[in-house]
Parts: C-alpha cells; sequence; structure tokens
C-alpha cells in the first residue's frame, strides 16, 4: 500500500514541475465568432500539453498578419484571407498559417481559424517548447 501511495505521490510531483499556468491574450480585432474559436483551440492546444488557461497565468501573445485578402467580383462575391497567426509566449515562438474563404471577413476568419488545428506538428511544438 505504501508503494502505491509513493509512486502516485512522485507522479503528482512530476505533473506539478511541467504543468503551468497560462493566460490567454487574444486580439480585439478579429471577429467575435472567430475569436471565441480561436481562443478554444488555443486552450485545446495547451490543454493537450497538460497546461492549464486561467485568468492570471504566464501571458500567451496571439497575433496575426493578413497575408492577402482577395475578393472576387460579382453578386456571388466571397472573401479569401491568407493569415499568419502568431503565438510568442516567455521567448517561444510560434506561426501558424492558415487560409479561408468566405461570404464576407468575418465567415472567411471563421473558416480560416477552423483550419488550425491543436493537435498538429506545428501546435505540438509550441506547447513543447514552452516545458
Amino acid at each position: 500500500m505504501n508503494k502505491v501511495l509513493l509512486f502516485f505521490a512522485a507522479l503528482f510531483t512530476c505533473v506539478g514541475v511541467y504543468a503551468h499556468d497560462y493566460k490567454l491574450v487574444v486580439p480585439e480585432e478579429i471577429p467575435s465568432e472567430a475569436r471565441t474559436l480561436l481562443t478554444q483551440r488555443f486552450t485545446q492546444m495547451l490543454q493537450a500539453g497538460g497546461h492549464s488557461v486561467v485568468e492570471e497565468g504566464t501571458p500567451v501573445n496571439v497575433s496575426f498578419e493578413i497575408l492577402d485578402r482577395m475578393e472576387t467580383p460579382g453578386s456571388m462575391s466571397q472573401v479569401a484571407l491568407n493569415i499568419v497567426v502568431k503565438a510568442v509566449c516567455e521567448g517561444v515562438k510560434a506561426e501558424f498559417p492558415i487560409t479561408g474563404v468566405g461570404e464576407d471577413e468575418a465567415d472567411a476568419w471563421l473558416r480560416a481559424v477552423k483550419r488550425l488545428l491543436p493537435r498538429s506538428k506545428e501546435a505540438q511544438k509550441f506547447v513543447q517548447e514552452l516545458k
């Protein structure tokens, strides 16, 4: 029985060493639905790495750069966005290129953020470097 308790005590100690609390800082300029989804994706990404997202943690600054914006002419026009989402935390940097096409810019943002996968190689590398 003592060996089992000792094992779990050691396990929780190891998890406590690697787990860290983070706070997501996402720009307000992103349309609200896409911003909510982007926050969810980064939360999933961090939680998959054993971290937690709280109000008063180490900030993970999320920013973006729109590389290209195209709009098709006509009555059924669509907007295409090529975006690079950037995450920076404690000197660790990651870039996630995403694209989206939608009826308007907000829809294109939402479709682009849906392509940001929390279990992608880039995401796993970013979370691993945070440890």
